[in-house]
């Protein structure tokens, strides 16, 4: 069977035992330029024209014959017995200049999927997992245009995010509809997440357009499946960006006003503390507590407030850090504020894999002989060498919700999570003080563990 794509896969397969002098091409083969190119770096001469297609051919001679060229320059036929730098190859032995507008297609595609490969790896870091998985199948048809454009290939639709490509269109024009959201007007101080898919967006028109140049001529259009394609993507790019906006905006609930915000909050309070035991339960993320000292090494400024925690004065911080330990690294980690007297890492076991460290499980401030690491911004880096702990799971309350529970500070309890996913968490610390909020906190690990969703309860035993 004779192979189509002689890729450089292919060829590395083939040379196991021998690289030979000389490769043969059959006229009805194509050489991949990553092919092309790894024969080059080895000296292997490329013959192509008639002749069997085996993968690899030594000539005895080791002489090509008149009626044999290597590479042939489509702007005016001039042959080559080694490729000139000044030019690439398009498709087989066919060279072009490197500005050629298939050259820079191909160019933008490259650029397209560094792209996308870089926000995938920030979602993963920040444990967004759903979008990382949207991302891959960008990722796969992004891959999929290049081979169809250097082969010849005709692309077929297919679906995304679970939608076919009708679907994605209708809700990119009518998010009102179903996002409950007026098209997207891009500021600064819009989610990164929304930002970075904005850029990804723009890179995809920007194909687009180089795919316009590359196959029109005089009107005609040569691979219109290629320029609908990179169009539906670039709508795809754009409903993932309302999908994200849409849950920042449930989250933030930024289309209430803050006395509608605290009428609700007051109602929801009432209800658990109107059930006796009943005790709400809210996920505490990987995070950081800087040191004001620290704070202006990392940053040289004070910390930039987001908004308010569910715990009175505290707060999400603006400002990220990146996690380094021997094994690797977390990126994109929140900082909470204010500045506290002793810079503390609160991460989940996972987490302290991923890193490759083993900290200790301790209740916030008992660092004392915990485990240290690399603290990271692009302004400086930190060592700790001790400070990083997996928080243990505790309960906070207000000394009137201590009273009515029928319990102190510093006791140990037991409260049961979940439903279909139910479990009890043993030695659950309380912690009492005027300006705390009833609210247990466990860290992603437990909330996996119990199946948590937004709003969860959990029950006083």
């Amino acid at each position: 069977m004779i192979e189509k794509i002689i890729t450089e896969s292919f060829l590395r397969k083939s040379f196991l035992q021998e690289i030979p002098k000389t490769f043969y091409l059959h006229e009805d083969q194509i050489l991949t330029p990553a092919g092309a190119q790894f024969l080059n770096d080895r000296q292997v001469k490329v013959l192509s024209g008639k002749g069997s297609a085996g993968a690899s051919t030594a000539l005895n001679s080791g002489e090509e014959g008149d009626s044999v060229q290597r590479y042939v320059a489509v702007a005016d036929g001039t042959t080559y017995a080694m490729k000139p730098e000044q030019l690439t190859q398009l498709t087989g032995n066919q060279l072009v200049s490197k500005d050629h507008p298939r050259i820079i297609f191909r160019g933008w595609l490259d650029r397209l999927q560094a792209e996308i490969l870089l926000l995938q790896k920030q979602m993963v870091d920040s444990g967004n997992l759903p979008l990382s998985r949207n991302l891959g199948e960008l990722l796969d048809r992004a891959r999929a245009i290049l081979r169809a454009e250097v082969v010849g290939e005709e692309l077929e639709p297919c679906d995304f995010l679970g939608l076919n490509e009708a679907e994605i269109r209708e809700r990119s024009h009518h998010p009102q509809k179903y996002f409950d959201l007026r098209h997207l007007e891009i500021s600064a101080d819009m989610d990164s997440t929304v930002l970075s898919l904005n850029r990804l967006r723009t890179l995809v028109r920007s194909a687009e357009l180089a795919a316009v140049t590359a196959f029109s001529e005089l009107g005609d259009v040569e691979r219109s499946d290629i320029i609908q394609a990179l169009n539906r993507l670039s709508s795809v790019v754009y409903v993932m960006m309302l999908q994200v906006a849409q849950e920042t905006k449930k989250i933030s609930g930024e289309s209430m006003d803050n006395r509608v915000v605290d009428e609700i909050v007051a109602k929801v309070m009432a209800k658990f503390n109107a059930v006796e035991g009943v005790i709400p339960v809210e996920l505490s993320a990987r995070h950081v507590h800087l040191s004001a000292a620290d704070v202006q090494r990392l940053f040289g400024k004070d910390l930039t407030p987001v908004r308010e925690l569910s715990q009175p004065g505290q707060f999400l911080c603006k400002e990220r850090v990146q996690l380094i330990g021997p094994a690797g690294t977390l990126n994109n980690i929140a900082i909470l504020g204010p500045a506290r007297g002793k810079t503390q890492v609160e991460i989940s076991a996972t987490d302290a894999r991923v890193l490759g460290l083993t900290p200790p499980i301790r209740q916030s401030g008992d660092t004392a002989g915990s485990a240290g690491l690399q603290i990271a911004t692009e302004k400086d880096t930190l060592t700790i060498e001790e400070g990083l702990i997996i928080a243990a799971r505790h309960l906070h309350m207000h000394p009137d919700d201590a009273i009515r529970l029928g319990v102190k500070d510093k006791d140990l309890v037991r409260i049961r999570v979940g439903d279909l996913r139910a479990i009890v968490f043993e030695n659950v610390l309380v912690r009492v003080n005027e300006n705390y909020r009833l609210a247990m906190h466990i860290d992603f690990d437990e909330g996996n563990a119990c199946g948590w969703i937004p709003e969860m309860t959990g029950q006083l035993l």
